[in-house]
């Protein structure tokens, strides 16, 4: 198993680096085709191609593998491995020129996260785990930070609308009480944030397979925690979760 997965690590960094190159190439474009899904939420040209030139690279080395993807659904394999990926993370970030976006790319086996990799291409900076081997950020290891106290903490969510449309409101306002801070840094820069320790916690009340699965070897390796919380999640450093946790529960509802 381990020359299988050495081989699926290699191809996650490279095809991470691959779709990275490709989104950027088209960022700021003057002409970016942009759409509304179902769900409210934007998507462009961009983000279709990107999946499938991730699932065309991924597939043909590893034909038995999964594929789920954000734009197109899943392709089901017989390996006990699956990827899963967002090929544009913060796409209202990147149709609008703003640089807080990135690729996500993660690795299951027997429906278990084991690799992860976020690639922030206009950022330059990338941050990638293997479960048991450590996180490399920029060619260097990276950790959550140490806060203690929630009064200290700075905490990012992306959007209040994503509490509305989950009718947790109230844990929002059970966040500003509590927080030291609160920032709109969002999406997978937030993430980001948190594994390198430049933020305390990130707590999304809506996420999906491919917004967290990616991340969460990444959170695991740089000392992080991640808690399921209404149909999202907290992630932060070991210090303040459980109490973080707790602050967000006081309400039955949620």
């Amino acid at each position: 198993m381990l020359d299988l997965l050495d081989s699926r690590i290699h191809t996650l960094n490279t095809t991470g680096e691959r779709i990275g190159s490709f989104v950027l190439s088209h960022f700021r474009q003057k002409k970016l085709i942009i759409n509304t899904k179902t769900d409210g939420s934007v998507v462009t040209q961009v983000d279709q191609e990107a999946e499938i030139l991730a699932r065309n690279t991924l597939l043909e080395q590893f034909p038995e593998d999964g594929f789920l993807g954000e734009e197109y659904g899943e392709i089901q394999g017989n390996s006990g491995y699956r990827w899963v990926v967002d090929p544009i993370d913060g796409t209202a970030s990147f149709a609008r020129g703003v640089p807080l976006f990135g690729t996500l790319i993660g690795l299951e086996h027997d429906g278990k996260p084991i690799a992860g990799l976020a690639n922030l291409p206009a950022l330059n900076e990338s941050i990638s785990a293997v479960v048991g081997q450590g996180v490399t950020y920029q060619s260097q290891d990276a950790k959550v930070s140490d806060t203690c106290l929630l009064r200290d903490a700075m905490i990012c969510t992306t959007s209040f609308d994503y509490f509305q449309q989950t009718k947790s409101e109230d844990a929002y306002s059970l966040l500003l009480q509590h927080a030291g801070s609160i920032r709109g840094w969002s999406d997978c820069f937030a993430f980001l944030l948190l594994c390198t320790g430049r933020i305390d916690a990130v707590v999304e009340p809506l996420l999906f397979p491919w917004d967290i699965v990616p991340w969460l070897p990444i959170i695991e390796e740089a000392g992080g925690r991640f808690s399921p919380f209404i149909q999202g999640g907290i992630a932060s450093n070991h210090n303040l979760h459980d109490s973080l946790y707790d602050v967000l529960h006081a309400n039955p509802t949620n």
